[in-house]
């Protein structure tokens, strides 16, 4: 898989417009890198990687995390033994869609919520306990939301690539290996994990409204000693189950269409295009299903034209694995993305941590 459809990875927005007439420059964007590759960094290494003074760096981004332009969160990695993830495609009644996506912002179980072209209305992608409590959930919960006329349910059965893995391209390589965590973070979902403890789920849960909450903080928040949080910290990154992520909102990244992909491919080369997939820069998450098709991709594209340019690059590329593109569709409006409710232009506007045990 070569890099994309001829947007070099280098490539990178210099000065885009935020909100209230706040403007990005490069040093907000290498900033968000820096974020992006360790969450939680103390500002006196991103300090020093970027050659500025600790508080500036600091006051950046609380003036883009104070504006919903840019935010840090944490979630659960699915696992076979306590989570199920699915995506869902719902079927609205037209005039009702905006209350009806409203609605659906406010549950714990959903995780992101998107207005599509073709032929459904929204897609969700949502948690559940299990494969009886998602049967539930869709039909007690979301079925029954004035207006939703339909679901499908598409149950994932492996995550190749998700948005924590995608990166703006601000900094060098030199700054990149500077910011490496000291702790080896797994390079995707881990399929299966030792069950999660009580504490674990609970700092899941509080990581989601911040992701940089500090620690005495959030032992405060989880009703446990700075000790054990900081323990089971650890275990819950070092051991692939929770994902720590730096989002921009992307109309700001350079990057201001998505598009979904519904494709299959032979079983047998599952695996293989999964692995070339992930090379691809516009990729932010790719999921196996079970289902019609049997691969799901979510892109972010420079320019709406870029939707079949890149199915083309697709089918050069992967064509001899007999990949095949059944459906796409350009998302209209992202609602909810990982537990953060958005505006039009993308900010975040307020939080709905995400807790499949309450939902």
């Amino acid at each position: 898989m070569t890099a994309g459809i001829g947007h070099p990875r280098g490539t990178q927005t210099s000065v885009v417009p935020a909100s209230g007439g706040v403007l990005l420059d490069e040093l907000d964007l290498a900033i968000v890198h820096a974020l992006q590759i360790q969450p939680r960094a103390p500002w006196t290494l991103i300090g020093s990687v970027l050659g500025i003074d600790p508080v500036t760096a600091a006051r950046r981004w609380a003036r883009l995390r104070d504006c919903g332009a840019a935010w840090v969160d944490g979630y659960l990695f699915p696992s076979q033994e306590d989570m199920t993830w699915a995506q869902l495609e719902i079927m609205v009644n037209g005039a009702r869609l905006d209350a009806v996506a409203r609605t659906l912002c406010d549950d714990p179980g959903l995780l992101s919520l998107k207005q599509t072209s073709g032929g459904r209305d929204l897609v969700a992608l949502v948690q559940a306990r299990d494969l009886d409590a998602l049967a539930g959930y869709v039909s007690d919960r979301v079925c029954q939301v004035p207006g939703v006329h339909g679901a499908r349910i598409h149950v994932i059965t492996a995550t190749p690539f998700e948005g924590s893995q995608w990166r703006l391209r601000a900094l060098d390589a030199a700054q990149r290996e500077r910011l490496r965590p000291p702790v080896a973070r797994p390079s995707g979902p881990t399929p299966t994990g030792p069950p999660l403890r009580e504490v674990e789920r609970r700092i899941a849960v509080a990581l989601g409204t911040d992701g940089r909450m500090p620690l005495a903080e959030l032992a405060r928040e989880v009703d446990a000693s700075v000790a054990t949080t900081r323990r089971s910290l650890t275990r819950l990154i070092s051991g692939g189950r929770l994902a720590l992520r730096c989002n921009l909102a992307r109309p700001l990244t350079g990057w201001p269409v998505s598009a979904m992909y519904f494709a299959s491919v032979p079983a047998e080369h599952l695996d293989v295009t999964a692995a070339a997939l992930r090379t691809l820069p516009e990729l932010r998450l790719c999921t196996m299903t079970a289902g019609p098709h049997n691969l799901f991709l979510d892109v972010w594209l420079r320019a709406l034209h870029d939707v079949h340019a890149l199915e083309a690059h697709l089918s050069r590329e992967l064509g001899h694995l007999n990949l095949r593109v059944g459906e796409r569709s350009v998302i209209l409006r992202t609602y909810k993305h990982v537990g953060r409710v958005l505006d039009p232009r993308g900010h975040s506007v307020r939080t709905v941590p995400i807790d499949t045990w309450s939902a």
